[in-house]
């Protein structure tokens, strides 16, 4: 890839002139042979990025939309949420909006979710489900994914629901060989398409205790989601000219290979690491359990963090700011999708420059 990337944002994420122009492609009918077609072509390149043998299903929305569905398809009675984060507790909060017994396991922000703490909490209380963030965007943590699979397993009949919105392509994440019974990722991170797709997982296991749920509702019954993916189709119209972009970047991907792609998203968390050292940036977050996608970073004593961002932006440089409770202090920096080396290189030196002109500033 020839194109220099200046948009470093947790998601959405950087999409390449490729993908954008498979965009322009003629609109198609959402019920025709040739949507069907398209749709049936994203299946096993989606399965082998999933690391899947089942169905990956198609919603048309925000990753929100399918942690609501998730919940209100599954759960009966309780949910356990294990919360890291401000995306793990927006779990928490649409159980409780639904009046599920909704339990919390919590772990301090920056932290992740320690698997013996699970192993205790599931003991004393039976479960329909558990919900796990992968990775954390808000604080750029990587929970310990097959460790809290295996706890679940051990312990419980619980369904696992898996949040892997900005690690699915970035990350190492394996559905079946982890248990996993619902997956889901919105494709506008680590995937690097634009907003408005996800991709889930939803195993035989999740479906048989759905079946037994007599209110699923509409748009969030996602049963009615496999009855329409066995059609080769979603279940209201689709945002078509997305599904070409999918179509393609997928076709990137394969050309990387997807182990390939976690490793590179690898060097570029520990190119991060080394500049933050070098430079006097520390994160924010646990250094054992730090994200390959996503950085949330603090800056150095003196240098305001909504300041830098904006300083950036000036530039024409975009990272993320803080989230949450951390919004103040922290800023974030995506290094995902098709971020290379070199990106981030030039992104270190826009960022040196702009935190040295500010320590002017304050010196004068």
């Amino acid at each position: 890839m020839t194109e220099r990337i200046r948009f470093f944002l947790p998601g959405p994420s950087y999409v390449t002139e490729r993908v954008r122009n498979a965009m322009t492609a003629p609109v198609i009918g959402h019920r025709s042979a040739p949507f069907k077609q398209l749709y049936r072509s994203l299946q096993a390149p989606l399965q082998r990025v999933v690391r899947t043998e089942g169905d990956v299903l198609l919603a048309c929305a925000s990753a929100t939309l399918v942690m609501e569905s998730a919940v209100v398809s599954t759960v009966r009675r309780a949910v356990l949420h294990c919360t890291c984060g401000a995306f793990a507790e927006r779990w928490l909060e649409i159980s409780k909006i639904h009046g599920f017994e909704a339990d919390e396991l919590s772990a301090p922000w920056g932290e992740a979710i320690d698997p013996e703490l699970l192993r205790q909490t599931l003991r004393r209380k039976v479960y329909d489900a558990v919900t796990i963030t992968h990775n954390e965007t808000s604080t750029g943590v990587l929970n310990p994914l097959a460790e809290l699979a295996a706890v679940v397993r051990e312990e419980s009949e619980a369904l696992i629901l898996v949040d892997c919105v900005s690690g699915l392509g970035g990350a190492p994440f394996e559905n079946d060989a982890w248990g996993v019974d619902i997956a889901l990722a919105g494709t506008q991170k680590a995937l690097a398409v634009p907003p408005g797709l996800v991709a889930f997982t939803f195993s035989e296991r999740a479906r048989a205790q759905a079946a037994r749920k007599r209110r699923r509702g509409f748009y969030t019954d996602l049963l009615r989601y496999v009855s329409y993916h066995e059609k080769d189709g979603t279940i209201t119209t689709p945002p078509i000219p997305l599904l070409f972009a999918l179509q393609n970047q997928l076709e990137a991907i394969e050309a990387e290979g997807i182990e390939n792609r976690w490793q590179r998203h690898r060097e570029l968390r520990t190119r991060t690491e080394r500049w933050a050292a070098e430079g006097g940036f520390s994160y924010a977050s646990s250094a054992n359990h730090g994200s390959p996608t996503v950085s949330c970073l603090r800056p150095p004593a003196g240098i305001s963090a909504p300041d830098l961002v904006a300083g950036l932006a000036e530039r024409d440089f975009t990272v993320g700011g803080g989230y949450g409770r951390w919004k103040p202090d922290t800023f974030r920096i995506g290094h995902m999708g098709e971020v290379r080396i070199e990106d981030l290189d030039a992104l270190f030196e826009e960022i040196h420059a702009v935190t040295e002109s500010m320590t002017v500033v304050h010196t004068a």
